[in-house]
């Protein structure tokens, strides 16, 4: 889904952010994962972070236990 503001594209890019799209892979991911956590878009996030591989951070402890890759805040 595009960011619909160019204000925030211009922001995010400024920063160094990067656009991270979902792909088949990461959804395929899910199934595989503990069932720590039910919500489905933290589910993905933790997906992407396995596969890419990336370092997650939040504030949610069930999303942390997944991986010492995702660090609790």
């Amino acid at each position: 889904m595009p960011v619909s503001s160019p204000d925030a594209i211009r922001y995010f890019n400024d920063a160094g952010y990067r656009f991270l799209a979902i792909e088949a892979e990461h959804a395929a991911a899910v199934e595989d994962l503990a069932a720590h956590h039910q919500d489905p878009f933290d589910r993905l996030l933790v997906a992407q972070a396995l596969i890419e591989p990336m370092r997650l951070m939040t504030h949610d402890a069930l999303v942390a236990r997944y991986s010492d890759t995702i660090i609790e805040i």
